[in-house]
């Protein structure tokens, strides 16, 4: 095979003769046509060798975009995750307040009298000594809060203030043992005295008559005779009547109408000891 360049020719000469070749070819290329057909076989020839050498790039990007979809999926699906636990747990602080609403609307409608001045208080603590039954609020003298002013809630009486400080208060729980009551049955206003016994035991009624007439069910409400409880609040339903065989005495129980053990917000009462102590 003759070659298109000696070893002897000069450098110049075979780059001017390489210039003259490619210039020659690329407007043979531009000019005719039959160029054009064989640069397309060409191509077309050629044209599979371009996806293989693509293949090992066009792997790469779609396994790198797998990768971003995936780590992409995985972070928006932790992110609806968090949402959808934020949304519950704002759910059932949802259902929690509107709980507390109603009962707060339940204890600012009630009990029976509407005349009397109230105020809302929330329980802060209650005390842990099995022997003394109290709770703490969060209201106090700076909130005209004084010791004996009566404590409800939307379901009867549940005590009187024992103690108070300038911005909290300490009540006494009417099945404390040191707590007593003149209340009478709403059937028959037969007055005595309901006096606690501990909140896990029933109030037990003194001060009875032989032959009182009382049965269970009966509901007992507070007389006013103390002069510290307004008259007509409930504060117990009678729940046991017996008889003592030694002389014959009946031995009264009645449960509170207050749900003692779940105390959350209560109504401080003024009646009239509490207006002349305001304006003491």
């Amino acid at each position: 095979m003759k070659l298109l360049f000696s070893k002897r020719s000069p450098l110049s000469v075979q780059l001017f003769i390489a210039l003259t070749l490619a210039l020659t070819l690329i407007v043979l290329d531009i000019n005719y046509r039959p160029f054009k057909e064989v640069r397309y076989y060409l191509d077309t020839i050629i044209s599979p060798l371009y996806n293989v050498s693509n293949a090992p790039k066009s792997s790469f990007d779609s396994l790198y975009e797998m990768s971003k979809t995936q780590e992409a999926l995985i972070n928006e699906n932790n992110k609806l995750q968090e949402t959808l636990m934020q949304q519950k747990s704002d759910l059932l602080l949802l259902e929690h307040l509107k709980h507390e609403n109603d009962r707060l609307r339940g204890l600012l409608g009630s009990p029976l009298r509407h005349d009397e001045h109230k105020m809302a208080a929330q329980v802060l603590l209650a005390d842990t000594d099995p022997y003394v039954y109290q709770v703490v609020i969060n209201k106090g003298k700076n909130n005209g809060v004084y010791v004996g002013q009566p404590v409800v809630d939307e379901k009867g009486i549940v005590g009187q203030i024992y103690q108070t400080a300038q911005s909290t208060s300490r009540a006494i729980l009417v099945c404390d043992y040191q707590h007593a009551i003149p209340v009478q049955v709403l059937r028959n206003d037969i007055s005595m005295v309901a006096v606690g016994n501990g909140c896990s035991n029933d109030l037990t009624l003194d001060f009875l008559p032989n032959n009182v007439d009382i049965k269970v069910g009966d509901v007992l409400v507070t007389s006013g005779l103390d002069g510290r409880f307004p008259e007509g609040y409930p504060v117990a339903v009678v729940s046991s009547v017996k008889l003592d065989i030694s002389d014959s005495t009946p031995i009264i129980s009645a449960t509170p109408t207050a749900d003692l053990k779940r105390l959350r917000y209560l109504l401080l009462l003024w009646g009239e000891q509490g207006v002349k102590h305001d304006g003491e």
